[in-house]
């Protein structure tokens, strides 16, 4: 990955990166930062694992920052493998300083702090979700758009199930898993019973790991890694809310007090956490987390 980062530096910026270190990564990417002789003396380098993530993750960090009250990257360069001869896609974007509100226990931080992280983390995702299409369901730049979430969302997790039983061919799914994926698509109707009115703007992955504060960790200062953006049900983006260490910081029950919750919530909450964690693991080629997979199918049967 290295060698792909100094091509892709040479592509664009007609010089030698100095140091390059790895980040991390998650199911579709990885991360490094990149120092240079030239401004901007240190950014983000994300190669992608498969094709056709790297141009979508810009367009929705573009669209994203417009609407955010948090920073979000700026993007420097794209770069796809198929018109540059790389060996993976590449984004450059902006080295955002800071510490990932995921990634420590906040037993280190004063209650006032965590308070109000909790509610910039919270305000921001609100002000995200208070961008609304006109023109409907779907795809961030559709050129047709579903005039209900129903119309959009169901043969997307009719596709799910589709993968879940691929799954269980493959032993990485329980009969038991797999059972209540079909019996919870047939109950579809009966889960989604109630309109949602409007295509609001989600990030698609907002939990604390994507969440960047400021050094002293007394406010949220940025947003990084945007998932499937798209114009969707909000409740689509919030059992994010809950992982990481989002619990401890009050998250969900913020945004439900500054955003009342859909009476079905609770169903749709369980059932959009099943299905979107099972198409991550089917789409990535991971192998599937079996025991965490099982207890999120349990509390979607519970709540049928």
């Amino acid at each position: 990955m290295e060698n792909t980062i100094i091509q892709a530096v040479t592509n664009y910026f007609h010089v030698q990166p100095e140091k390059i270190m790895a980040l991390g990564g998650g199911f579709y990417g990885r991360a490094f930062s990149v120092t240079l002789p030239c401004a901007p003396s240190t950014m983000i380098a994300k190669l992608y694992l498969f094709p056709n993530y790297a141009p979508g993750e810009a367009e929705q960090i573009r669209l994203l920052s417009k609407h955010s009250s948090l920073k979000m990257p700026e993007i420097y360069n794209v770069q796809e493998k198929v018109n540059s001869g790389l060996a993976y896609d590449v984004v450059f974007m902006e080295y955002l300083k800071g510490v990932n509100a995921g990634d420590f226990d906040l037993t280190g931080i004063s209650e006032q702090a965590k308070a109000t992280i909790g509610d910039e983390i919270v305000d921001n995702l609100i002000a995200i979700h208070n961008t609304v299409n006109p023109a409907g369901f779907g795809p961030l730049n559709a050129t047709r758009y579903c005039q209900s979430w129903q119309e959009y969302y169901y043969p997307i997790a009719c596709k799910i199930v589709e993968k879940a039983g691929e799954l269980h061919t493959m032993k990485q799914l329980s009969s038991n898993v797999l059972s209540i994926f079909e019996q919870s698509i047939k109950c579809f109707d009966q889960i989604f019973y109630l309109p949602v009115t409007k295509a609001r703007l989600i990030h698609g992955d907002y939990n604390t790991w994507n969440i960047m504060l400021n050094e002293d960790k007394t406010h949220a200062a940025a947003v990084i890694d945007p998932f499937d953006c798209c114009w969707a049900d909000n409740e689509y983006d919030l059992y994010q809310l809950d992982n990481a260490n989002g619990k401890s910081y009050g998250l969900l029950k913020k945004y439900a007090q500054k955003f009342p919750l859909s009476p079905n919530f609770k169903q749709k909450r369980c059932f959009y956490e099943l299905y979107t964690e099972v198409n991550h693991y089917y789409n990535s080629h991971v192998e599937v987390n079996q025991e965490a997979v099982e207890q999120l199918a349990i509390k979607l049967r519970d709540v049928l």
